[in-house]
């Protein structure tokens, strides 16, 4: 009974040392993510009169409003696709370069080290970049794609709807594509070496050794990574909105580019909190399904 008594007051001891630990983070937390998060919910339901301090309660007409606004399904739409489109292109462009170094070669260090540039430098950095390289007078890309004779004048890269859509993608990709190559890498230290061998031995090339024993020696790896990708260009804002501003005519503008809009320049911060409630629903709504459909298949 004594030695239930002690060891009872030490997992008490334990329980409030812990409480102690985290009770900073969590205030902090608290201050800067979820009042705001909370508030921001609340906001959705009222009418907000900006620079009065005065809100009124108007129930689901902010949700109403948005829900039957043609430019918020069009920014859905696109931000799904891009995400979409995002998700797939890391995956391909990251386990490309992970293949790549994975092998020995001369350098591989160093190249390793200059293609995590791309992630390592800022957001802002990196659209500003991709503005540079795309500009329509002095941009690179214009001036090699007409050395190379495959276009005979300069493209506007941000002017029409299509290629804007490309340019933004392609600036996207490029900024996060090393994060995923360094994941896999990682992955493939994990994967027994003398299961290649026999795979090797069995007459397996190096695409049945890729389905068959990298792919799933990695697979919880990728669709982690996956679902990671896919939240990150769901919310993606800095490239799309330095390179285009949501244009031209909306064609890019993401949810995350329509909430600033309608909230810091048409100071409309009902209805662009209710995007944000929307936007987390879905997006928990898809992590949750995502998560029961990958435990079900295991």
């Amino acid at each position: 009974m004594t030695t239930q008594l002690h060891t009872d007051r030490l997992q008490a001891q334990k329980v409030k040392f812990a409480l102690l630990i985290i009770a900073p983070a969590f205030l902090l937390a608290s201050v800067i993510l979820y009042y705001p998060i909370v508030s921001s919910m609340i906001m959705a339901f009222k009418k907000v009169y900006f620079g009065m301090g005065k809100y009124k309660w108007i129930g689901l007409t902010n949700f109403k409003t948005v829900l039957l606004n043609g430019a918020f399904l069009k920014s859905f739409i696109w931000t799904l696709v891009f995400s979409v489109v995002s998700v797939l292109l890391l995956f391909i462009v990251g386990m490309y370069f992970a293949l790549l170094l994975n092998r020995k070669m001369i350098g591989r260090n160093i190249i390793r080290g200059l293609l995590l540039i791309p992630w390592a430098i800022p957001w802002f950095v990196s659209a500003f970049l991709w503005l540079w390289l795309l500009n329509v007078q002095y941009g690179l890309i214009n001036y090699i794609l007409i050395i190379l004779k495959i276009i005979d004048e300069p493209v506007h890269w941000t002017g029409g709807s299509l290629v804007a859509k490309v340019s933004v993608t392609v600036a996207y990709i490029w900024r996060v594509f090393p994060f995923n190559m360094i994941v896999y890498l990682a992955g493939f230290q994990t994967i027994d070496p003398y299961l290649f061998e026999a795979a090797e031995m069995d007459g397996a090339g190096k695409i049945k050794q890729f389905l068959y024993v990298t792919f799933p020696g990695i697979r919880n790896i990728i669709v982690f990574t996956a679902l990671l990708n896919f939240i990150w260009a769901f919310q993606e804002f800095i490239t799309i909105w330095l390179m285009t501003r949501g244009g031209p005519a909306d064609a890019t503008n993401t949810l995350m580019t329509q909430v600033y809009s309608l909230s810091f320049m048409q100071r409309n911060f009902g209805e662009a909190a209710a995007i944000g409630v929307l936007w987390i629903l879905f997006l928990g709504i898809f992590a949750v399904c995502y998560l029961r459909m990958l435990l079900k298949e295991e």
